[in-house]
């Protein structure tokens, strides 16, 4: 029996990315087969916003165990990164339009992006048990969650300023930080 790490297959731009996140959210069979985004990195330049690793789970992405059975033995186990709908983004977070990850102080983050959001309320995505009136059985249903955050922008003599404060769902909150566009 061996134990690698599988390759998978990402969305190597923002226009892939909003594919296969409404693969996703519909729910297709075909969702999970591309990441949103390459795992160990930050996303692609043609994103809106800037997320590095450390948004891996909040974006739905998770490195997991897999393994295939043969005759009800554990034939082989592998590692791979797989990609959910189960967006988790919370509140506290603050997501840039440029990695500042290397940028020490306020002063040089404000200085070298456009824009930012900060959460202040969210609720993740999650599975909710209803009961159908009609066949009388227990289903359950993809509630989007949402995400309430402010957009700033930096002014020179201000600091920054909150030009405007949205309420969205965990999965418009996802395409807005890849295209930069608010449906609501």
């Amino acid at each position: 029996m061996s134990c690698s790490i599988q390759p998978a297959s990402f969305a190597g731009d923002a226009a892939e990315a909003e594919a296969a996140l409404d693969l996703l959210i519909l729910g297709s069979s075909k969702a999970g087969k591309k990441l949103l985004k390459y795992p160990s990195a930050t996303t692609p330049p043609s994103w809106h916003f800037c997320l590095p690793p450390h948004f891996n789970t909040a974006l739905g992405l998770k490195f997991s165990q897999k393994q295939k059975v043969k005759n009800k033995q554990v034939a082989e186990r592998w590692k791979e990164w797989v990609q959910s709908g189960s967006f988790c983004f919370s509140e506290g977070s603050i997501i840039y339009d440029r990695d500042v990850c290397g940028l020490k102080t306020w002063g040089e983050k404000l200085a070298s992006i456009e824009s930012y959001v900060v959460i202040g309320k969210a609720r993740p995505v999650s599975l909710r048990s209803f009961k159908d009136e009609v066949t009388d059985l227990v289903k359950t249903k993809r509630d989007p969650g949402f995400v309430t955050f402010k957009i700033y922008v930096p002014k020179p003599t201000l600091g920054s300023v909150c030009i405007r404060e949205v309420t969205a769902t965990q999965d418009e909150f996802v395409k807005f930080l890849i295209s930069g566009k608010l449906l609501t």
